[in-house]
């Protein structure tokens, strides 16, 4: 891992210089130092050394911390003792460094720990004395070795027992709960301080959007919660927190903690810099929210945040049938009943105040108030990342009111010598609007190749080649016919 690590440190320089303040993370040139002796100083930096900490959340189960934490560095060779790391650490993600005028080096590194399962601890204390669980008593032993179950000496003899009767008189000083890692440094000058940044899963982010639609102004008031969950096995405390959106390139599976805890908490425990809608800005092909500050969740939490204030856009609303080609080859007859048609909401993004916002992607959930003024759920759908300027097309549901049927009303098929049938059909589309109003309804048809539209009771709009479209108006109890003819000898 320590060459790995070599290749990441001029990275380091920029990370402490943007999320510090200061450039914290300055690595000098660490080759020469690969065959340094053991390092006979231990340096333990624990979380409750951390005095600085930054948390930037990836979509895709990615994250990032930045952190700096306080220890007495004295010149010459040491070995850093990090303890308290997460569980989803991405270990050859890692980077060491310190201010400039310590001109740390990196002499190498160890691979993480995990926390040691119940048998590796008891390897621990082979030749050693410990105690025999036997109903309420306890039985001196000394344990010899371990072979799935426990070889034993005791007053009466030698003897296996169930590794889980072994009791073990202290924990070793190497135990930790938590993943840890060792690394060997040399400085030239004294220093109170290390920074750190690494890459982690198990912690994610959303958007979580609501909407309340009003059919009468056509129009919906929008806003947008950030919703962000911890699952990597350990708590975040008192950090600041920064969201992007954007879509990084990822070659691997990021890993997930099994959460702790079964129920998920909903909280605001953090302030946004502004106060209500989150600070934006542009880093590289990113968009960064926040930062938040003062973030604190435990590991299972979910804590959602302000990200988007309200405000009104005007939407267009569609209700489309969709007809497909297999129709196109049935005999007389052949018809589909009882078909309801997609309810659809369109959007553009106006880009907010300074007209350059997206809408990160995520999911949204949009309401609407009833007779009595009590709001309704109306559907919800997946909003795409969304930069101003473009539009939203957001899928409801079926609506409820306007039906329709579909069938074939003739259908002529002729036999040529060395040539293609020749085919001509007419369908139909029946629709009927059983609600208080007016409507518009879209029906959309894809048609088979080289065939042709030759007549119709309403005029088409070609789309992509062979989709069609007609726009039907259908006034409130009232039914109406959409009637076309195909032809093919091709």
């Amino acid at each position: 891992m320590a060459s790995e690590l070599r290749n990441r440190l001029v990275l380091a320089t920029i990370l402490g210089a943007t999320l510090f303040g200061a450039p914290d993370l300055s690595i000098a040139d660490a080759k020469a130092a690969d065959a340094a002796d053991k390092a006979g100083t231990s340096v333990p930096l624990s979380a409750a050394d951390r005095s600085k900490m930054r948390l930037t959340v990836y979509p895709g189960n990615l994250a990032m911390i930045a952190e700096q934490r306080q220890g007495n560095l004295a010149a010459g060779r040491q070995t850093l003792k990090i303890m308290d790391l997460p569980q989803t650490l991405l270990d050859d993600s890692l980077l060491i460094g310190a201010d400039e005028t310590a001109n740390l080096q990196l002499l190498s590194t160890t691979e993480k720990t995990n926390p040691q399962s119940g048998y590796a601890l008891l390897e621990q204390f082979i030749g050693k004395e410990v105690k025999i669980r036997r109903d309420d008593d306890l039985i001196n032993a000394t344990l010899i070795d371990l072979d799935g179950q426990a070889l034993v000496k005791t007053a009466d003899g030698v003897e296996y027992v169930p590794t889980q009767n072994i009791v073990m008189p202290v924990l070793p000083d190497s135990y930790t709960t938590r993943p840890s890692l060792d690394a060997t440094i040399r400085t030239s000058a004294a220093t109170d301080h290390v920074s750190l940044a690494y890459l982690m899963g198990g912690i994610s982010w959303q958007t979580a959007y609501v909407g309340h639609y009003d059919s009468k102004t056509g129009t919906l008031d929008l806003g947008a919660r950030a919703r962000i969950v911890n699952n990597s096995g350990g708590d975040i405390n008192h950090a600041s927190l920064q969201l992007i959106a954007g879509d990084p390139n990822q070659n691997s599976p990021r890993p997930m903690a099994k959460a702790m805890r079964a129920e998920m908490m909903m909280s605001v425990s953090a302030d946004s810099a502004s106060g209500g809608q989150a600070a934006r800005s542009k880093f590289e092909n990113f968009h960064v929210y926040g930062p938040y500050n003062n973030l604190t969740m435990k590991d299972g939490d979910a804590v959602t945040l302000p990200l988007l204030d309200n405000r009104k856009i005007n939407v267009d609303r569609e209700m489309t049938f969709y007809g497909n080609t297999s129709m196109y080859y049935s005999g007389k007859g052949t018809r589909e009943d009882f078909i309801r048609p997609e309810l659809q909401l369109t959007l553009k993004n106006d880009g907010g105040t300074d007209k350059q916002s997206p809408w990160p992607a995520g999911q949204i959930r949009i309401y609407a108030n009833d007779a009595d003024g009590i709001p309704v759920f109306l559907g919800e759908d997946r909003m795409n990342l969304t930069p101003a300027g473009q539009k939203a097309h957001l899928i409801l549901g079926q609506a409820s009111d306007i039906t329709g049927s579909r069938h074939v009303v003739e259908y002529d098929r002729k036999a040529r010598k060395n040539l293609p049938d020749e085919v001509a059909a007419t369908l139909e589309w029946n629709l009927k609007n059983s609600g208080p109003r007016d409507e518009t309804v879209t029906i959309e048809e894809t048609l088979p190749a080289n065939w042709k539209i030759i007549k119709e009771s309403n005029p088409h709009q070609n789309l992509e080649a062979g989709q069609v479209k007609w726009q039907i108006k259908l006034p409130a109890g009232k039914e109406t016919t959409l009637r076309w003819s195909v032809h093919s000898d091709e």
